[in-house]
């Protein structure tokens, strides 16, 4: 049994976290864009560095983020000064359909 390379793992492991964020449902934004929250830890981590991922700490790097066509998902860390409504603001102005995922504090 041939074992998984690391690549495939940290793949999987990504892959992962998303669903478990998105199990709790998504806060529905304009033109179709859903936001997640993601709990700071090994979810975070793993969506934070998946090479598919485009991570925005800024509202200029989440509006650049919005209109990037090949940035499908997009991760506002926990340190980010971003807020819900800036989001939603953003979506509204930019007029297309991505998922995001906000990092927020455990609920531990």
């Amino acid at each position: 049994m041939a074992l998984m390379s690391t690549v495939k793992l940290e793949e999987v492991a990504a892959e992962v976290a998303q669903q478990k964020a998105m199990e709790r449902g998504p806060l529905f934004l304009p033109h179709g864009c859903r936001l997640f929250q993601v709990t700071s830890g090994w979810e975070a981590n793993m969506i934070r560095h998946d090479k598919g991922v485009v991570s925005c700490e800024t509202l200029l790097e989440l509006e650049a983020g919005l209109q990037d066509p090949g940035a499908k998902v997009l991760f506002i860390p926990l340190n980010a000064i971003i807020v819900d409504k800036d989001v939603e603001k953003l979506c509204q102005r930019n007029g297309v359909a991505k998922t995001l995922f906000k990092e927020v504090k455990g609920t531990t």
